[in-house]
């Protein structure tokens, strides 16, 4: 089976967004069995895209298309599907009760320029868009089948996730069961993950492995795809193949769920009926961000300090001053006592801390670019301790600075949950 992914709009080409859409398609398709041969870039011009089409009905079986179903001039996905497919565009019922369902729920009104959105191919067929206002559909142009999905990723994401898969399935005979595990690895590069994983494909014939990075977490997934006759049997064989693989990697397996460092801390915390403060200076509130992206963290999140400069880690934090002249804002001592002042003023169960060079100045042969110093804080213990990563890239610092923070957390707190 011959699949293509087809990104349409100026804004790709001219490189002001990153087509993270063809690589989630990518590898939803791989997990289903179906390698994509070749992705292909067209800016907004409907008689490129129509022409593009065209060339792809003739030598894929699949196509996945994002981008171009918005209601403005530069959205011509639809038109261009029009003139590739001899359908004329025809106002779809479903689609616009569909968008008039979005819009009431919102409380917003539907205007002209939004019904141009429900104008489909007449012989196309719908597809919901529960993320937005844009219908998606698919239509069969000569020997491939065309899906056309919106380009917001979130909306495309649903669409995907929720109407497309169905349909591949029952069109072409695809596996009607796949089981995925997913863990979240850190500490680890891909490579090295690779590497301690190597031979697994032969001592588990039939699952495969797949690996996504997202630095600094690599998810790794087991998938086992088939018709299972026996059910029982393939999620016994693939939970054998998921503890395999999590003795592989040791204690580099951060969730065993596939969750972020954030969502296993939270789940954490609300077991264990505990409350967090932090105090951030390096990482200027990417660690608070990361808890409160999570549902819920209303719950265990009390504080959050960024004491960016040394007056405020003394003013805020109660940092000492002697401390500051002494050891300077970089140092294990000064974290200790931000995670200890950022705890006490919250009246926290535990709080955490980072003080750093995040670069690409700034550093000294003492303390060079990429050190970074963690504190964390508890009713019965406070300590601290220096990092040393090799990124001279301020972003992946950051990054990386947060989630050792993180995870200096969800280890003391596995801990703890093993005591008791």
């Amino acid at each position: 089976m011959i699949a293509h992914i087809l990104s349409t709009g100026d804004e790709v080409l001219l490189g002001d967004i990153v087509d993270t859409n063809s690589a989630f398609l990518c590898r939803a398709l791989k997990e289903m069995g179906i390698e994509v041969q070749k992705i292909i870039a067209v800016g907004d011009d409907v008689d490129a895209i129509a022409s593009i089409i065209g060339d792809i009905s003739l030598q894929a079986d699949i196509c996945l298309v994002t981008g171009g179903l918005g209601p403005t001039r530069d959205d011509l996905t639809g038109l261009a599907c029009s003139k590739a497919s001899g359908n004329r565009l025809e106002l779809n019922i479903d689609a616009l009760e569909s968008m008039r369902s979005y819009f009431k729920k919102r409380g917003f009104q539907l205007t002209r320029d939004n019904e141009k959105q429900a104008l489909l191919p007449s012989s196309s067929n719908m597809l919901i868009n529960r993320n937005g206002t844009a219908p998606g559909f698919y239509i069969k142009i000569n020997q491939c089948l065309f899906f056309f999905m919106p380009g917001v990723p979130s909306e495309m994401k649903m669409m995907f996730e929720k109407e497309i898969k169905k349909v591949l399935v029952n069109k072409f005979n695809l596996f009607d069961d796949i089981l995925i595990e997913r863990l979240t690895v850190f500490g680890l590069p891909e490579s090295k993950v690779g590497a301690l994983l190597k031979g697994f494909e032969t001592k588990f014939f039939g699952i495969r492995l797949g690996f996504r990075a997202d630095f600094p977490v690599i998810e790794v997934k087991i998938i086992l795809s088939g018709s299972f006759k026996e059910k029982d049997k393939a999620r016994a064989d693939i939970a054998k193949a998921k503890q395999w693989v999590v003795l592989q990697l040791e204690n580099k397996v951060v969730s065993e769920q596939g969750l972020t460092i954030a969502q296993e801390v939270g789940g954490l915390l609300t077991k264990q009926g505990k409350t967090l403060a932090i105090a951030e200076s390096c990482t200027g509130g990417l660690i608070s961000n990361m808890v409160t992206d999570v549902a819920g963290s209303s719950n265990y999140f009390l504080f959050s300090g960024i004491t960016y400069s040394n007056d405020a880690k003394i003013n805020i934090l109660n940092v000492r001053k002697e401390t500051i002249i002494e050891y300077g804002a970089v140092h294990e001592q000064t974290a200790l006592e931000m995670a200890q002042g950022a705890r006490h003023k919250a009246h926290a169960d535990f709080a955490i801390s980072t003080t750093g060079i995040a670069g690409p100045g700034g550093g000294t042969k003492e303390k060079p670019v990429g050190m970074v110093c963690i504190g964390i804080a508890g009713s019965e213990f406070s300590m601290a301790r220096t990092y040393r990563f090799s990124f001279d890239d301020r972003v992946k610092n950051k990054k990386i600075f947060a989630m050792m923070a993180l995870e200096i957390l969800r280890r003391h707190l596995v801990l703890m949950a093993k005591t008791f």
